[in-house]
């Protein structure tokens, strides 16, 4: 386990999580799916979302933990649903003693659990960054794209087809109520948003076909450009290479969203604005 690393009981459940920096508003970050951040501090040279922690805790706070399942962390009880996520995550920011008002930073399935966040607890969230977000609608809008079902096809079509798996991963997410969870919450206000998306150029990921893969692209780039909706003060990064990994190809770009968004919470009466 890394040093740096802390634990906190939630439940009569273990949570890893780290936190360095100082400086408000705190930066909360919450990775995609399957990905153990202390795992990823242990590598020798940073890369992803360390290198991502590591520059933006010279400005301020900042905090990430491992989720139920991930990591040293303890499973949980399945299936998880970004309420829940989010319980634990409030767990470890109270255990860590970390006040708010944050910045939440959310990754892929990571970008439910920040707007179900910003949703139920308003007053605590000074501005959000969503890096190449899982949107709600998009297990729905992809469905049509992809071929009828054949024996022997690849998981991923299946899994594109139908959404993610919660039986495939120890975290066992449960990505349609949660996509359901994040789409009830509509705005943040007027508090600061950047959209970090991947480029429209970005290579094909493994096993999704080509053709398949054309039709995919457009309708997520639309999908992420329907986020801006979430609030009145939403600006839009897009990558020039990058894929769904942004922190790990683009790390620059996601560090100065990031650092855009506090300097915009940072001004006076930011907090104000709902």
């Amino acid at each position: 386990m890394s040093e740096k690393f802390k634990s906190v009981d939630c439940g009569g459940r273990r949570i890893r999580y780290v936190c360095m920096g100082t400086g408000v508003p705190a930066v909360i970050i919450d990775q995609g799916q399957g990905l153990s951040i202390e795992r990823s501090f242990e590598r020798q040279v940073p890369i992803g979302w360390t290198r991502v922690f590591t520059k933006i805790q010279e400005s301020v706070q900042v905090l990430m933990h491992d989720r139920a399942g991930l990591g040293s962390s303890d499973p949980a009880p399945a299936p998880r649903t970004s309420l829940q996520m989010v319980d634990d995550l409030r767990a470890v920011l109270a255990a860590a003693q970390v006040s708010p008002p944050y910045v939440l930073v959310g990754h892929s399935v990571g970008g439910f659990n920040a707007r179900v966040f910003a949703g139920k607890y308003p007053d605590e969230v000074a501005g959000m960054v969503l890096v190449d977000s899982s949107h709600p609608d998009q297990i729905s809008r992809w469905a049509g794209m992809v071929p009828p079902e054949t024996p022997g096809e690849p998981l991923v079509l299946r899994l594109l087809r139908h959404g993610p798996d919660a039986t495939l991963t120890t975290e066992h997410i449960d990505f349609r109520t949660s996509a359901d969870q994040a789409r009830e919450v509509t705005t943040i206000g007027a508090k600061p948003l950047v959209v970090v998306s991947q480029s429209p150029g970005a290579l094909c990921p493994p096993g999704i076909p080509v053709a398949v893969w054309e039709k995919m692209q457009p309708m997520w780039s639309e999908l992420q450009a329907d986020l801006l909706k979430l609030s009145e003060s939403a600006t839009h990064a897009v990558a020039t290479h990058a894929g769904h990994m942004v922190q790990l190809e683009e790390p620059d770009l996601v560090i100065e969203a990031i650092l855009s968004v506090v300097r915009a919470a940072q001004l006076p009466g930011a907090r104000r604005l709902h």
